[in-house]
C-alpha cells in the first residue's frame, strides 16, 4: 500500500530558518569578537610602541636638557635671564615635555626651578600633560636614578631623572598621545568590511541552509512513506558533492531496496507455501471425502487410500516441521547439543534411510567410504543436514548420488553429488533461498522445497558455511563445511 507524499513544506521552513539564523548569528558573533579582540590588540601595540619609543628617546633628551640645564645655571647673571627661562620652558612645553622636582621626602611638584636655578622661580611651570598626575609617577624609581613609565587615561609617559641640583632631583616628563579608540581612524571602514562580511555570509548561510534541509527532508519524506509500507520510494537522486549526506540517502535507497527484495521474497514464500499446502490438502480430503461417501468399496482401493492420506499428512507434518525450523532459526531460539561422535556415522546413518526410495527411483545412492571423522558437533543438525541435502539431490539426479564426508583443516565437510541437469551459474547464488527452484527440468516429488535454506541457516549457525558448484560434464556439487 503506497502512502501519499510527506506533510507540507512548513517544517522543512522552520529548519531552513533556524540553520539560518544559527549561522548569521555564529557570523555576526565572530565578527564581534574579531573586532573587539582586533581593537584590543591594536590598543595594546600602540600603548607598548608609544612607551617604547619614549622610552628611547627618552635619555638624550634628558641629557640635552641636563646639558641646557647646567650652562643657563653658571649664566643666570645675564641680564636676558628670564626671558631666556621663558623661551626655554615654551619649547619645553611645544614638545610636550615637562619637568618636575622629586624632593627627598617623596614631593613631586611642578617647575623648572630646579633645572634652570632660582632666576627662572617666576618664570611659569612647565606643567604635566592635562591625562597626567604627578601620582601617576613612581616616585621610589626616580628617587634611585630608575625611569618610571607607563599608560594613562590615554598617554603614554616616561619619566627620565636627572643629576641631583641639591636635596632635589630634577626629572623629565616625556608625553605621547594614544589612539584611545579601538579601531582608529579604520573604524568605519572596518565597520563596513563587517556588514558586506555578514551579508555575504547571510547569503552563503541560506544556500548551505538550503543544500542541507534539501536533502533532510527528502530522506525524511522517504522514511515516511517506507514506514507506511511504501517500499518503493527512494530518495531523489542530487548533483551534489558526495558527501555524508549523499552517503546517507544511498544508505536509505539500499535499506528501502533489500525491504522490498524481501517483501518480494516473502510474499512468493508464502504463495509457494500455500501452494504446497493445498496440494496434498486437497488430495487427503477428496480421498477422505471418498471413503466417507461409499465410493471406495474395494479393499484394496481403500487401502490404497489410506496409504495417500498417510502419505500427504507425512508431507504436510514435514513441511510444518521445516517452517517451524525456518521460525526458530529466523528468531535465534534453535537450540545446539554438540557431542563427540564420528561425523562420517551420522551422515552414514542420515543417508541409509534415502536407500529405499531411490532404488524405488531407479537411483543408486552411494556414500564414499572414508576414515573415521571424529568432531564435536550437533549429531541431529548434523543429521539433518545431511538429510536435506539427500533430498534435494535425489529429487534432481538422473542416474546416481554420490556422499561423501571427510576431516579438512580442522573442519567436517559433507559433500553431496548428484548428475542432475545443473544450476545456471546466474542461480547459483540463490539456491539457498527459501522455495526457490532454479533447475529447468521438473523434480521428483521429494522434500518441502526448503531443505537447503534450512541446510544454509543450519551450517551458518553452526559456525560453517554452504556452497554449491558445478561438475564436470554435468551436475551439481553442495558442500558444507562445519568447525570440528
Amino acid at each position: 500500500m503506497k502512502s501519499a507524499p510527506g506533510p507540507p513544506t512548513r517544517p522543512r521552513r522552520r529548519l531552513r530558518t533556524r540553520l539560518l539564523v544559527a549561522m548569521v548569528s555564529i557570523a555576526f558573533g565572530v565578527l564581534v569578537l574579531a573586532a573587539v579582540g582586533a581593537g584590543a590588540i591594536a590598543r595594546s601595540t600602540a600603548s607598548s610602541a608609544a612607551v617604547a619609543s619614549l622610552q628611547k628617546e627618552a635619555p638624550s633628551v634628558a641629557n640635552e636638557i641636563d646639558v641646557l640645564g647646567r650652562q643657563f645655571r653658571r649664566t643666570r647673571a645675564s641680564t636676558n635671564s628670564e626671558a631666556l627661562c621663558r623661551v626655554i620652558a615654551g619649547v619645553l612645553r611645544i614638545s610636550g615635555t615637562s619637568v618636575v622636582e622629586v624632593t627627598a621626602n617623596g614631593t613631586v611638584e611642578e617647575g623648572v626651578a630646579p633645572l634652570l636655578g632660582s632666576t627662572c622661580a617666576n618664570t611659569g611651570n612647565v606643567q604635566l600633560s592635562r591625562n597626567l598626575q604627578p601620582s601617576d609617577l613612581d616616585v621610589d624609581l626616580l628617587l634611585v636614578g630608575q625611569q618610571s613609565s607607563g599608560v594613562v587615561n590615554g598617554t603614554a609617559f616616561v619619566a627620565e631623572p636627572l643629576p641631583l641640583v641639591g636635596t632635589i632631583t630634577p626629572v623629565v616628563v616625556l608625553t605621547q598621545s594614544v589612539e584611545t579608540q579601538p579601531l582608529g581612524r579604520a573604524g568605519p571602514y572596518l565597520l563596513l568590511t563587517g556588514a558586506i562580511a555578514l551579508i555575504v555570509a547571510g547569503l552563503v548561510s541560506a544556500y548551505l541552509a538550503r543544500r542541507l534541509t534539501k536533502p533532510i527532508a527528502a530522506m525524511r519524506d522517504t522514511a515516511q512513506r517506507i514506514a507506511a509500507g511504501d517500499l518503493s520510494a527512494r530518495v531523489a537522486a542530487t548533483d551534489g558533492p558526495d558527501d555524508e549526506l549523499q552517503s546517507l540517502a544511498r544508505s536509505l535507497d539500499a535499506m528501502a531496496a533489500e525491504l522490498e527484495t524481501a517483501r518480494g521474497h516473502e510474499r512468493a514464500f508464502l504463495l509457494s507455501v500455500s501452494h504446497d499446502l493445498r496440494t496434498p490438502l486437497t488430495s487427503i480430503r477428496g480421498y477422505a471425502d471418498a471413503i466417507r461417501d461409499g465410493l471406495v468399496d474395494d479393499p484394496a482401493e481403500r487401502n490404497r487410500a489410506g496409504s495417500i492420506i498417510a502419505a500427504e499428512a507425512r508431507r504436510l507434518e514435514r513441511l510444518v516441521a521445516d517452517l517451524l525450523d525456518l521460525a526458530r532459526l529466523d528468531a535465534h531460539q534453535f537450540s545446539l547439543n554438540p557431542q563427540h561422535v564420528d561425523a562420517r556415522d551420522v551422515v552414514y546413518d542420515a543417508v541409509a534411510g534415502f536407500v529405499p526410495s531411490a532404488r524405488d527411483w531407479g537411483l543408486r545412492l552411494e556414500v564414499v567410504r572414508g576414515d573415521p571423522t571424529p568432531a564435536d558437533v550437533d549429531p541431529e543438525r548434523l543429521a539433518q543436514i545431511t538429510a536435506n541435502l539427500v533430498e534435494n539431490a535425489l529429487k534432481y539426479a538422473q542416474s546416481a548420488v554420490r556422499v561423501g564426508v571427510d576431516r579438512r583443516d580442522g573442519q567436517v565437510e559433507v559433500r553431496v553429488d548428484d548428475d542432475g541437469p545443473g544450476i545456471p551459474a546466474a542461480d547459483r547464488d540463490r539456491v539457498f533461498e527459501r522455495l526457490y527452484t532454479t533447475r529447468g527440468a521438473p523434480g521428483r516429488k521429494v522434500g518441502t522445497g526448503i531443505g537447503l535454506a534450512i541446510v544454509h541457516e543450519l551450517a551458518g549457525a553452526m559456525g560453517g558455511d554452504a556452497t554449491v558448484e558445478p561438475l564436470e560434464p554435468g551436475g551439481t556439487r553442495f558442500t558444507v563445511t562445519i568447525p570440528a
